[in-house]
């Protein structure tokens, strides 16, 4: 009984967590990739981008390598899916 009890609880684990990464790459990688560049002259020298964490309603959040750890940060969007303030 314990073996299907773990089988099942990996199972749902999988199924949840390969939900959250089709919503991230759902997300065209150019927006992630603006939102990166718009952030860029804030971040320290030789930051890097790593990829999209996730799209909520109006908010962009991407993934970064500061040089010390991953951490996120977040770009508002515009009702046709462009990223606010860009100058573009």
């Amino acid at each position: 009984m314990r073996i299907l009890t773990t089988i099942v609880q990996l199972a749902l684990t999988s199924l949840l967590f390969s939900c959250d990464q089709h919503a991230a790459s759902d997300v065209d990688p150019k927006l992630g990739l603006e939102c990166f560049e718009s952030h860029r002259a804030a971040l320290p020298p030789g930051t890097q981008y790593e990829g999209i964490e996730q799209l909520a309603e109006n908010r962009l959040t991407i993934r970064i390598m500061n040089g010390v750890e991953v951490v996120t940060l977040d770009c508002g969007l515009n009702s046709d899916g462009t990223l606010q303030n860009t100058g573009k």
